[in-house]
């Protein structure tokens, strides 16, 4: 099986259309979040509707925009249940009662 672009015309590559490329690059920067909620993702039941509103509420109580919230959110239903997990865990951060009273 031959992928190569000269035998199927509808594949680009970043080369092939630079726009695209860069207009990603631009959103990804805009839209990227750096911080993460006090969420213990063991604690919550593992379905994912369930999951995606307790990161909605911890999210929300701890002021984060609803621009952030969405962004992490829509990440996590691009692909599977295995993406969302790992999108959203990647935003939690469950600290310890110790750390809390510091």
């Amino acid at each position: 099986m031959n992928l190569n672009n000269e035998n199927n015309p509808k594949m680009e590559t970043k080369d092939q259309n630079p726009q695209n490329s860069e207009e990603t690059s631009y959103e990804k920067e805009v839209l990227q979040v750096e911080k993460t909620i006090n969420l213990d993702l063991t604690t919550v039941d593992a379905n994912i509707f369930y999951i995606m509103g307790a990161f909605r509420r911890q999210a929300r109580r701890e002021k984060w925009t609803q621009e952030e919230i969405d962004f992490v959110l829509e990440e996590a239903k691009r692909h599977d249940y295995n993406h969302a997990i790992a999108t959203i865990s990647d935003y939690c951060e469950p600290k310890d009662e110790h750390e809390e009273e510091e």
